[in-house]
């Protein structure tokens, strides 16, 4: 156990993360993120280094960077520090736009067909409005109601998603919000948020530092419920039919009422719990810092069988496909768990840290590592970008490094 809580003291201090104190200060100097892979079509948006996204299609080309090939008119927003929170994607008159918070604190919105590789001349325009205060949750869009809800600090903020598309092309222009004595902000915990915002039930969900859950009306910005676990929540919460689990520093996972905020069990391990679970059917797979797999039962809140997989922690979330768990470790290993078996299948290092959350999509795994490596035998820098599950065979490219 010492030399585990030993690699989690060093995790900690790399990240700057003083959670027992009540202070989050995550990257303070030069923070890289971790955002989650997402998929746009056929092109796949990596954070592939501080403060960028480079799109890349399906055979490992590089298409664009962003912010590097748009224009930003505003010298505080044209630096960005490290995108954290996973970028969403929505349609608009047929065109995609993309939505991104970084660090520095602000909201950017462009639309990737803007930028043809090889053609455009001018970089084109991307729009971006100002929070205050590092955005490191994310964002989660309502598009029927046309309202971005996106965490920037101890603040949830519900933006009109049209006026902030409207900025890409009317610079200056208001975008507006919900009312309060800060515009756009929809509510503020004790503390900051670090998982992304839920919409679930006519309710936005969000878990803080502070140790709360809140569950907050939309509409008017009150709290509906909260839970008070005692202890920092730093976990995204995930809703599983009417129950919303949520993890944090306090080494549980809860089991919460989605109805009430009542607690209905609560499972704990030896060490903190940063990850999200994966839930397939009765049963959620969590990690914990401590490098254990748990499967617990949702119905009971206890432990089916756990797998002790003696690596550095695991901060990122885990995905379940075609009966195969992966899971990924702060000092850079992919592993595969058959869930039927309950045993591992394949490991495969990286050579760099993996703290983003990996992403399922159409049965293929997307990572997102901390940077490139140049793996044994050769001479080009490679990024690896997804994972096959049966068998954690890698793809790479060697455009973005």
């Amino acid at each position: 156990m010492f030399h585990v809580k030993q690699r989690r003291i060093a995790f900690v201090l790399g990240f700057c993360l003083l959670v027992g104190l009540g202070v989050a200060c995550i990257g303070d100097v030069n923070p890289r993120g971790w955002a989650a892979p997402v998929r746009l079509g056929d092109v796949t948006l990596l954070s592939t280094r501080d403060g960028r996204l480079d799109a890349v299609d399906s055979q490992g080309g590089h298409l664009w960077r962003f912010p590097n090939d748009w224009t930003i008119d505003d010298n505080s927003a044209d630096d960005l520090d490290g995108i954290y929170g996973q970028p969403l994607s929505a349609s608009y008159d047929g065109v995609d736009v993309v939505f991104v918070g970084d660090y520095n604190g602000f909201v950017y919105t462009f639309r990737p067909s803007d930028f043809e590789a090889g053609i455009s001349i001018t970089p084109p325009p991307a729009a971006f409005f100002e929070l205050g205060d590092a955005v490191v949750g994310g964002m989660v869009l309502d598009q029927a109601a046309d309202v971005l809800y996106v965490t920037a600090g101890s603040r949830l903020f519900a933006l009109t998603a049209s006026d902030l598309v409207n900025l890409i092309d009317r610079p200056g222009a208001a975008v507006t919000g919900f009312e309060s004595e800060n515009p756009g902000v929809l509510f503020e915990t004790g503390d900051e948020i670090w998982g992304e915002p839920v919409l679930v039930d006519g309710k936005v969900l969000v878990s803080s530092i502070d140790g709360n859950l809140y569950a907050i009306d939309p509409n008017t910005g009150t709290e509906v419920w909260r839970f008070d676990s005692g202890q920092s929540l730093a976990s995204t919460p995930v809703v599983a039919g009417d129950l919303v689990l949520v993890a944090g520093f306090g080494a549980k996972l809860y089991g919460i009422d989605l109805a009430d905020g009542s607690e209905r069990w609560a499972f704990g391990v030896s060490d903190w719990i940063w990850a999200k679970p994966a839930v397939d059917g009765d049963i959620a797979y969590i990690v914990d810092f401590d490098s254990v797999v748990h499967a617990i039962d949702l119905n009971s809140g206890t432990e089916t069988w756990s797998q002790a997989l003696n690596r550095e922690p695991l901060r990122a979330s885990p995905v379940l496909t075609g009966g195969t768990l992966i899971v990924s470790s702060d000092d850079g290993w992919l592993i595969g768990i058959d869930v039927a078996t309950r045993s591992v299948v394949w490991q495969r290092q990286l050579g760099t840290k993996l703290n983003a959350d990996l992403a399922v999509i159409e049965g293929e795994v997307l990572i997102a590592p901390n940077g490139c490596v140049t793996p044994e035998g050769a001479s080009e820098k490679i990024y690896y970008t997804k994972v096959d599950p049966r068998n954690g065979d890698l793809s790479f490219t060697s455009e973005v490094c």
